[in-house]
C-alpha cells in the first residue's frame, strides 16, 4: 500500500496538473478546491457537468477518479479511469494513479503493468519509476526499489522524488555516502516543504554521527563501509575513500562537531577536492558547490542546507550575517543558478 507521504505528493501532483492549462469548464477549479478539502461528493457533482461541456478531455474524469480515491472507492475509481484510457491527450499522470489505485485495492502486480504500461509511453516519466519503486520498497526489496529510483533519476533528472526515496534508502544502510549525495541534491531540487525539513536534518545527523571528536584530540570518521586490500593489489581509491579522507583532513583543526565546525570542514573539504580530485572523481554536486564558492555563497549555504540539524545555532549565527545570508538567498533564488542535472551527470556512486 502507498504510504501517506506519497499520498501527499500526489494531492500536490493533482492541484498542480488542474492549474497548469485552460479549461473550457472553469468550474473546475472549484471542483480540485472542494476535493483539497475532502468534499468529494461536491467536487464529483461539479466535474460531472464539466464532463458535458467538455467530454474530451480526460481531466474531468482523472479528477472524478481522483476523488473517488479519496472516499477510498477503489474499484469505481479504477473503472472510471480504465474508461478513459485511450483519451488522446493521456499523460504520464493517468498512469500514475490508475497505478496508484490499483495498489490501494491491494493489487500490486496490477499496479506494476500499469506503470510500464506507461513508461512504454513516457519512457522519462521519474514519477512512474518512482511508484513501481515504491512498491518494491515496500516488499523490502530494496535494491530492486533503488535500480528503478535511479532509473527515474536518469530518464527525469530533475524530478526530486526519486531522489528522495534512494537518499532514504541509503542512509538507512551501510552506504551511507550515496545517502548524504541523494539527499543533497534532492534538497537543491525541492526547496521549503516538509520533506526538504526532514532531510536537512538527517543528512547532518548522518554526519554528526560518521564524525567523532575524541577528548584526546583524536578523530575518526565512519562513513564508508570497510573495504579491505591487498599489498598486491593495485586498486584505485573508491569515491567514498576518497571523500572520506578529505574530509578528514578538513576536520583535522576542528574540535568539535557543530553547524559552524561543519561549514568550515565543508570549506576545506571543497578546497581539497578541487585542488587534487575534481578531474578523477567527477560530481555534480561538488561542482555546484565550486559555483557556489566562486560567487561566495557558499558558506552561507551550508548554514541554510543543515539548518534544520541545529536550529538554534543556524538563528545565532543568522543575527549576524543577515547581509551574507541576504546574499545568498539572491543568488541561489535566480532561475540561472538552478543545479544543473542530466542523465549522465546526476546518479552517484555506490562506494
Amino acid at each position: 500500500m502507498k504510504t501517506t507521504l506519497l499520498v501527499i505528493l500526489i494531492t500536490s501532483f493533482h492541484f498542480c496538473n488542474a492549474q497548469k492549462k485552460t479549461f473550457k469548464c472553469e468550474k473546475v477549479y472549484d471542483a480540485v478546491s472542494l476535493i483539497d478539502q475532502s468534499q468529494f461528493d461536491e467536487a464529483i457533482t461539479i466535474l460531472e457537468e464539466c464532463e458535458k461541456v467538455d467530454p474530451g478531455d480526460y481531466t474531468y474524469p482523472y479528477e472524478i477518479a481522483y476523488a473517488l480515491l479519496g472516499k477510498k472507492e477503489y474499484k469505481s475509481a479504477i473503472a472510471k479511469l480504465e474508461k478513459i484510457k485511450n483519451y488522446p491527450n493521456i499523460k504520464s499522470d493517468y498512469y500514475q494513479l490508475l497505478g496508484n489505485t490499483y495498489d490501494y485495492d491491494n493489487n500490486p502486480k496490477k499496479a506494476i503493468a500499469t506503470y510500464d504500461e506507461g513508461l512504454k509511453k513516457f519512457p522519462n516519466s521519474g514519477r512512474l519509476y518512482l511508484e513501481k519503486g515504491v512498491i518494491f520498497e515496500s516488499n523490502k526489496e530494496y535494491n530492486a526499489a533503488i535500480e528503478l529510483y535511479e532509473q527515474g533519476i536518469k530518464a527525469e533528472p530533475m524530478y526530486p522524488s526519486n531522489y528522495y526515496r534512494a537518499a532514504n534508502i541509503f542512509l538507512s544502510s551501510d552506504n551511507k555516502l550515496s545517502g548524504l549525495l541523494y539527499g543533497e541534491i534532492f534538497l537543491n531540487l525541492e526547496r521549503t516543504t516538509k520533506r526538504t525539513q526532514e532531510m536537512s536534518k538527517k543528512i547532518y545527523d548522518t554526519y554528526k554521527a560518521s564524525m567523532s571528536f575524541k577528548s584526546d584530540k583524536s578523530f575518526e570518521i565512519s562513513i564508508c563501509k570497510s573495504i579491505k586490500l591487498y599489498p598486491e593489489e593495485k586498486l584505485k581509491m573508491s569515491f567514498c575513500m576518497m571523500f572520506e579522507a578529505n574530509l578528514a583532513l578538513a576536520a583535522v583543526d576542528q574540535k568539535e562537531f557543530s553547524l559552524n565546525s561543519f561549514a568550515e570542514i565543508r570549506k576545506k573539504f571543497l578546497s581539497l577536492y578541487n585542488n587534487k580530485f575534481k578531474r578523477e572523481y567527477p560530481s555534480v554536486l561538488f561542482e555546484y558547490f565550486k559555483k557556489m564558492e566562486d560567487n561566495n555563497v557558499f558558506n552561507a549555504y551550508n548554514f541554510y542546507i543543515f539548518q534544520m540539524g541545529d536550529q538554534q545555532a543556524f538563528t545565532i549565527w543568522l543575527n549576524t550575517h543577515k547581509e551574507e545570508y541576504e546574499k545568498f538567498v539572491g543568488w541561489y533564488t535566480s532561475q540561472e543558478n538552478i543545479i544543473e542535472l542530466s542523465a549522465k551527470t546526476a546518479l552517484v556512486p555506490h562506494q
